[in-house]
């Protein structure tokens, strides 16, 4: 399918495996509105990706591209940047994946929703139905606001309240030119977060009605690498998330507490999963960044020291 008119869509797939390929592309191309150019980046994957896409060429405008090194498995976000700047000049972005679905109605209600706001937000949300790897929906996640603030979206994502992936939301190619892209963790731990409240911007997100985005729980999604390595990265680059979070919120009352409480949750969550050296070092950035020295003996006894254990000590001192 083929037309010379620039849509106001790029749908963008960093492609690399091909199990649930096929039904992306279905979902896609069952779309109500098709103002859109869908655009995969295969990323060098040992999988037919290209054969996968070439039975779409008659159903959807769209552009396909092998790279040759494998990006992805090194610097997720450049594999993400290097796919959207496959794109042309369409003026609104969409970062989907080569496992997740979309409800038929979802262009066409974005469409809508940004002509009724007159196009004022940089951000656009889509609420989210987990799917199995049937396709079949086990759960609908909890809905947003008709607007959410980047800083009610940092708090509500951090303490739980909000689920967030990737494939959810769509930018506009200005936010993201303007910004430089998105925001870079290691391993892209954190990226989207951090990049969806700066492109919150002032105005804040927007949520897209009667059409959700299905997320794909699966096997293929779950990461296999629970090596002690990949742990002390991804504490280490929750640290970096945490020091970038608190110098943007800054001129905010509560977000030392709001990040103490998310500091907490993490370091709990890792400690049985990273080396002693790791886990001193992240506490010590924690308090580098966020000062408060005087809270720092009772946060270090309140993580690693059992009530019995506590108990003891303070007798011990008396």
């Amino acid at each position: 399918m083929k037309n010379n008119l620039t849509h106001r869509l790029a749908i963008i797939i960093p492609a690399y495996k091909a199990a649930f390929l096929p039904a992306a592309l279905d979902s896609i191309a069952a779309q109500t509105c098709k103002d859109f150019t869908l655009y995969v980046g295969d990323d060098c994957s040992t999988e037919p990706i290209g054969d996968i896409v070439e039975q779409y060429r008659d159903k959807i405008e769209l552009v396909y591209q092998r790279f040759d090194l494998n990006l992805g498995g090194k610097d997720l976000v450049a594999q993400w940047e290097r796919c959207i700047a496959m794109s042309k000049d369409e003026p609104y972005i969409w970062l989907f994946s080569d496992d997740d679905m979309m409800e038929p109605k979802c262009v066409e209600q974005l469409f809508k929703t940004i002509d009724a706001t007159q196009g004022i937000y940089d951000l656009y949300h889509f609420d989210v139905k987990e799917i199995n790897e049937e396709g079949t929906v086990t759960k609908a996640l909890p809905e947003y606001p008709q607007v959410l603030s980047a800083y009610d979206y940092y708090k509500g994502k951090t303490a739980g309240r909000y689920r967030s992936y990737v494939v959810e939301n769509v930018f506009t190619r200005k936010i993201y030119e303007e910004i430089g892209g998105f925001k870079n963790f290691d391993l892209a731990w954190g990226s989207d977060v951090a990049t969806w409240c700066i492109f919150c911007g002032s105005t804040g997100m927007c949520k897209i009605s009667d059409a959700h985005v299905c997320w794909r729980r699966s096997n293929q999604n779950i990461t296999p690498d629970k090596s002690r390595k990949t742990a002390e990265r991804k504490l280490m680059a929750e640290c970096d998330f945490v020091a970038w979070a608190y110098a943007y919120f800054k001129e905010k009352s509560d977000i030392l507490p709001v990040n103490k409480a998310l500091f907490i949750r993490k370091m709990m969550e890792y400690r049985k999963r990273v080396g002693w050296k790791c886990y001193q070092t992240a506490f010590a950035t924690f308090f580098r960044v966020h000062g408060h020295r005087e809270n720092k003996l009772l946060l270090w006894l309140y993580l690693n020291l059992t009530p019995i254990k506590l108990y003891h000590l303070l007798k011990k001192n008396e």
